[in-house]
């Protein structure tokens, strides 16, 4: 215990060490948000994989997956987060890039130019970053309170401090830079540890589960599901993740457009390829050891207990790692849209580059007192809150974005309309299923009805109110603004051969087929073995 406790401290240490390095590159307000627009294919692959990966995985998904089966939520429902993290990337995230938004509240900003619409989109966006982030540090503080027997509000506090540290001194920089470090720790996780799991398990084991847990190896898993529940996960997980800020603003640091589509083709095969393999080793321990309780610690119960010590303490690392990844990008961007957002636009407070990165760095020190203390105080709200929190950006914030999008007749009533009814009917039918005063049909859900809902009231809006002469205007403007256009036109000017250019294009196809190669292999012999 004394070496995953040493690796536990070196690691947090490791992380505040090349945030606090980092603080040498912030220049101006632009390095802070989007880290200059330097950000390369290694560091924005890992940044996506790592925030794609969060405490749910490693705990939550894993213990379904433990006691119910692998197929049950990581077939469709990892499927459809692959889909909806592709659909964040190379259409929302880029398109975002180039009209120039710094971070996504520029978007509501620019193109409805409305004070409503951008007050009720920050609002959805901060309950809903809080709220996940939040969740995730007392869930897994609590766990790691119990490991490395540490009183949980030093641990919350050591967290805390290390957030505070690469997010208020280096901004986006610290965040991607650390988030890189951690993708690294989640690897030794996935194609280390798991793979041990499965081994000691034994494939024949593996498969035999079936016997002892009917329908284990089946979607509807050993809890025999209906089928339209998996169904509505592949469907909630799409929604959810093609518009979550902390996926689509990885785009924004990206040098240009080969970098957005070579880290879509790299870090989408990642984060799916990693959770597959920490899902089979959540199976794994069901045959290694059964019965454990909650299941939500079966892959800690397998590190701890089924691996040397220092396996243990990379493992540990791993966790850590899967936390503070999607924590820091939550807080840094609910730091971003205090500063940002709603100091100097809503309250048109101009700042100069200086003063601008001033205010970003004590919205995000102000940020993480806040989150410190709550978190401590583990209050029954917050739970309440996280439930929604991730769901609001489906059901208030997609409609929205993609009839701005694509859509002429979209307008600040509709949009305002279509978030107000979204997240609120969202909360209400989620209550008065709750309380039980109403059900719904098998595989409907309260996100289903309020998505439904919402885009019911934007269509209806958008044909009942005509959009403004600068709605029209922007809206003409931003479609022929186009990532690979700019990106072209950057590339032969510095090179009008073009040699660069078709190189960089080749280079993105050899990626594809790569990781459609390997794919293939890991996905083909993994069900081979398996007998799927």
């Amino acid at each position: 215990m004394n070496i995953t406790l040493t690796i536990f401290i070196a690691v947090l240490a490791a992380y505040v060490i090349v945030a606090a390095g980092l603080t040498r590159f912030i220049k101006n307000r632009d390095d802070f948000y989007v880290m200059g627009e330097q950000g390369s294919t290694l560091l924005l692959t890992g940044t996506l994989a790592a925030t794609f990966l969060s405490a749910v995985t490693l705990m939550g998904i894993a213990g379904i997956s433990y006691s119910e089966g692998p197929l049950v939520i990581g077939a469709l429902g990892s499927f459809g987060a692959w889909l909806g993290t592709l659909i964040a990337v190379v259409w929302i995230g880029r398109k975002m890039k180039a009209m120039e938004c710094r971070t996504m509240m520029d978007f509501f900003d620019r193109r409805f130019n409305n004070k409503w619409v951008s007050v009720v989109a920050l609002i959805l966006m901060v309950i809903g970053l809080l709220g996940y982030g939040i969740i995730q540090l007392i869930g897994a503080g609590l766990v790691l309170a119990e490991i490395i027997d540490v009183p949980f509000p030093v641990i919350i506090i050591a967290f805390t401090f290390a957030l505070m540290v690469f997010c208020s001194l280096s901004g986006m920089y610290g965040v991607v830079y650390t988030d890189t470090m951690m993708f690294f720790t989640m690897l030794a996780i996935a194609f280390v540890i798991s793979p041990m799991l499965i081994g000691q398990a034994g494939m024949e084991n593996l498969r035999g589960l079936s016997d002892s847990l009917p329908g284990y190896w089946t979607l509807a898993g050993a809890n025999d599901r209906a089928l339209s529940w998996s169904i509505s996960q592949f469907l909630v997980w799409i929604l959810f993740f093609a518009c979550t800020p902390a996926l689509v603003s990885r785009v924004f640091p990206a040098k240009n457009d080969f970098v957005i589509l070579k880290v879509a083709v790299i870090g989408v095969f990642f984060a799916p390829a990693m959770q597959l393999m920490v899902y089979l080793a959540a199976g794994a321990m069901q045959v290694i050891q059964p019965g454990i309780e909650p299941a939500d610690r079966a892959m800690i119960v397998g590190f701890m207990d089924h691996t040397n010590p220092v396996l243990a303490g990379v493992g540990l690392a791993g966790l850590m790692a899967s936390i503070m990844s999607t924590a820091s990008t939550l807080f840094v961007l609910t730091g971003f849209a205090l500063a940002r957002d709603l100091y100097e636009k809503l309250f048109e407070k101009k700042l100069d580059e200086k003063r601008s990165v001033l205010a970003g760095r004590i919205s995000q020190v102000i940020v993480s007192i806040i989150v410190c203390v709550i978190a401590i105080a583990r209050p029954a709200g917050i739970y309440w809150i996280s439930i929604y929190a991730g769901s609001i950006f489906a059901v208030a914030w997609l409609p929205t974005i993609v009839a701005a999008m694509k859509w002429r007749r979209a307008s600040a009533p509709a949009v305002l309309a279509c978030m107000l009814v979204g997240s609120i009917s969202f909360i209400t039918l989620g209550e008065l299923e709750r309380h039980e005063l109403i059900s719904y049909p098998a595989g409907i859900d309260n996100l289903m009805m309020a998505f439904a809902l919402g885009t019911i009231t934007l269509i209806v809006m958008c044909l009942a109110f005509k959009p403004s002469g600068y709605e029209i205007e922007r809206f003409e403007e931003m479609k022929g603004q186009r990532m690979s256009e700019i990106t072209i036109g950057r590339f032969l000017d510095a090179d009008s051969t073009g040699a660069t250019l078709i190189r960089e294009y080749r280079r993105v196809w050899m990626a594809l087929i790569a990781m459609l190669v390997v794919a293939g292999g890991l996905w083909g012999y993994l069900f081979v073995q398996l007998g799927l």
